[in-house]
This record gives C-alpha cells, structure tokens and sequence, in this order.
C-alpha cells in the first residue's frame, strides 16, 4: 500500500514539475507578446488587441466547451479520439464565423474587426492544439504536452515580434502568431504514434488521428460538454466586461494599460492550471471511490499552491511594482502601480477559485458551477457600470475582486455539497461491506 502510495505521489510530482515547466515558460512567451505591444506601439493598439480579445475570447471558449477535460476525464471510453476531433473542428469553424459576425456588428472599423477576426482564428488554432493535449493527458505523457508549449510560445513569440517589428502593423503580427500555433500544431501536436504505444492490449492499440463524421456521437458530446461550454464564456466574461466599460468610458488607451497590469497574473494563472491538470485525473478517482480524505488533501493543497503565489505576487506588486513595470513596458504603465496592487489582490482570490474550479471539474459537479459564475457576471457588470465611469482603471480592480470574491464563496458551498456526497458515499460502502461479511458468516454457520 506504501509502495502504491508512493508511487502515485511521485507521478503526480512529475506531472505537475513537467506542467509547470512548460507552462511557465509558455507564459512566459504570452508575456513576451505584451512587452512586444507595450514597446513596439502606443498604449492606444494595446488597447485595441485587448479589445479584439474581449470580442473573440468568450465565443471562442464557449466553442472549446473544454474539451480536452472531458476527453481526459472520460473513464469509460464512450467516444473515440477521431469523433472528438470532428467535433472540436466543427464547433471551433462556428465559433470562427460568428466572431465574424459579431465583429461586424460591434466594432466600429475594419481594422478592428480584422484584429478580432485574426485573434480568433488563433484561439480556434490553440483550442484545437488542446484537444491532441487531453489525448496526451489521457494517457500520462504531459511531458508532450510540455514540450508542445516549450516550442509552441516562444516560436509564436519569434513569428509577432518579427512581424510587428518589420510591419509596426498589429493585424500582420495577429496573423503571425497565429500561424506560429498552426506550425507546431501541425508539425508536433497531430503525431500521436505515442497513444497506441502506450495502451498494453494489443487488440485496443489503434488510436484513430481521422475525422469521423457521426452526429450522434457529435449531439451526446455537446451535451456532455455543453455545462462546460456555458461555464468557459462566464469566465471568460468575467474577465472581458470591465474591459468593455473601460472601452467605452475610458478609450483604448487607458484599456491598453489596465491589459498591460492584468497580463502580469498570467504566470500565477498557468502555475495554477499546470497543477489542476496534474491533479485531475487523481480527483476524478477518488471522487468515484468516494475518497473524501485524498480530495480534500488536493483541495488543501490547491489553495495553498494558490495563496503562496498570490502573496508573492501582492508583496512584489506593492514593493517593487512601479519600477519593475515602467521597465519592462513604459513610464506610462509604472505610474498606475496603484491599481496593480488592487488586482493582485483580485488575482489571489481568483487563483484559489481556479483550482478550485478544476477539482470541481474532474468531480464532473458541472452545472451547479454556472449559477456561481452567472452570478459573478452579475457582480461584474454591476460593479464596472457603476465604478468604472468615476474611478476608471481603479474601478475596473474594485469590480474584478468583487466578482471573484463572489465564485470563491460559490465554489466553497459546491466543494461542502462534494464532501458531504462523498462521506455519505463512503459510509454506504461500509454498510454494504459489513452487510456482505454478515452474510458470508451466516452461510457459513448453516454449513457447519
């Protein structure tokens, strides 16, 4: 029992070494982009990038309706990889196509409709990167994963800066960086000979790379997915409301200022995320053998990893912020480190409610997660209509720590609701067991 225990700790510490590696160093190259912007143009096409995320972002997270956690936590093999594939690549076209729409509608100019268009084909391209990662997750090489997004951030990275360099065109390096994915998707993430190596029955070791068209299979998994679907667009647009208000009470380049701070989470975000997904597989299992002890160990362990890393970030923002921003972007930025202060705060609670979100996940309780993020859209909106027009940037961190403070308490209720269902679970297994031992010594007393 040791032995197993001990075994299972030491794979979950190699996945999480090999998630945070590659994670934070994709990060990194995330951030890369925001330096690029932030020295290479004025404040003013920052703000028009973040804008042309805001509009894409939540269609296209909808579109991924996270995918690759379903394909990952799927135990019982209902669907195959290539009925998975057929399915992202076609939720992933509509997404493309009413960002499209939506684009034309909303935003005031071509160059700006072109920007949202061209940042969501990109996502589209890194969503269906994600897809290949839950067949690598699914059976335990995150190592690919890693390397995948080792390669992946700072060629995509090299494509922007190039081409924002050359062109100082923002819609040439959005389309750059999103064929730097298209190339490492096509040349890395689609050769998969590793899936069938790694399954031990031989009559089960072909893994299809193929799209196969079937929509019964496509309908259940739109609605298995859906919930999460509906969950990934209220995250998303937690995020993107103060960005709207600040658009339209502020301009693009205070926007440009406010995406410049609130990109310095990135890296909590995907140290947070690395670890959900090391820990995923393991939650899932102990919630279907109603081990409450293990999850609430993940849980402790989720929102410690997640604490340490908010107070570094709030103690660094507060001590060293000014300086450290004015030098890695511009004066302009370093003067507002007031308000980065306020969203590291912010930042803290929604690392917590993150990996939270990710145990909540693997447990498959999805739809009681939608209430607790509607209401932060609530929160959010209501927060930004009234802080952001007299307070501007500051009001935009007062409404993001509201509303994360609101699905941090939501997520809490949902985890108790967990733990009482698992100890319930586990006390009927005991029942049962002592109602069988009862049994088998009644039979054998009547023998004798």
């Amino acid at each position: 029992m040791r032995k197993r225990e001990a075994e299972h700790f030491d794979r979950l510490r190699a996945d999480f070494i090999w998630g945070v590696v590659g994670n934070v160093l994709y990060s990194a190259s995330q951030f890369g982009v925001v330096i690029a912007l932030a020295k290479l143009v004025h404040p003013e096409q920052v703000g028009e990038y973040a804008i042309g995320m805001a509009v894409s972002a939540p269609i296209a997270l909808f579109a991924n309706l996270q995918l690759r956690v379903l394909l990952t936590s799927e135990l019982r093999e209902l669907f195959s990889f290539g009925q998975y594939l057929t399915f992202r690549l076609v939720s992933l076209t509509v997404a493309v196509l009413l960002i499209a729409s939506v684009a034309a509608c909303v935003l005031p100019n071509w160059r700006l409709r072109t920007i949202a268009v061209l940042v969501g084909l990109g996502l589209a391209l890194e969503f269906l990167g994600e897809t290949y990662y839950g067949l690598m997750q699914k059976h335990g090489r995150l190592s690919r994963v890693s390397i995948s997004l080792m390669i992946k951030g700072p060629f995509s990275l090299a494509a922007f800066c190039a081409a924002l360099y050359v062109t100082r065109n923002l819609v040439w390096a959005t389309l750059a960086l999103a064929m730097g994915r298209l190339v490492i998707l096509l040349a890395w993430d689609t050769r998969i000979d590793f899936a069938s190596a790694s399954i031990p029955d031989p009559a089960r070791r072909h893994v299809e790379n193929r799209l196969r068209w079937d929509p019964r299979a496509m309908l259940a998994i739109l609605l298995s997915a859906l919930p999460l679907g509906i969950i990934s667009m209220l995250v998303s647009l937690n995020a993107s409301i103060p960005r709207y208000f600040l658009e339209a009470h502020a301009g693009s380049s205070e926007l440009g200022i406010y995406s410049v701070l609130l990109s310095l989470l990135t890296a909590g975000n995907l140290v947070v995320s690395a670890f959900g997904q090391s820990v995923f597989r393991p939650v899932a299992h102990a919630c279907a053998s109603a081990d409450f002890f293990r999850l609430r160990a993940y849980i402790a362990g989720t929102v410690g990893l997640s604490l340490t890393l908010g107070t570094i970030f709030t103690l660094s923002g507060s001590s060293y912020g000014s300086r450290a921003i004015g030098f890695l972007f511009r004066p302009e930025y370093g003067e507002r480190s007031d308000v980065l202060v306020w969203l590291m705060i912010a930042g803290t609670i929604g690392f917590i409610s993150s990996g939270l979100g990710y145990v909540i996940t693997a447990s498959r309780r999805l739809v009681p997660q939608i209430p607790v993020l509607a209401a932060g859209v609530i929160v959010v909106t209501a927060a930004s209509a009234v802080l952001v027009p007299g307070m501007g940037l500051m009001g935009a961190a007062y409404a993001t720590m509201l509303a994360a403070s609101t699905q941090l308490v939501g997520l809490g209720v949902i985890l108790w609701g967990i733990d009482r269902e698992l100890q319930a679970g586990r006390a009927r297994q005991q029942i049962e067991s002592v109602d069988v031992f009862k049994e088998m010594a009644e039979g054998e007393s009547v023998k004798c």
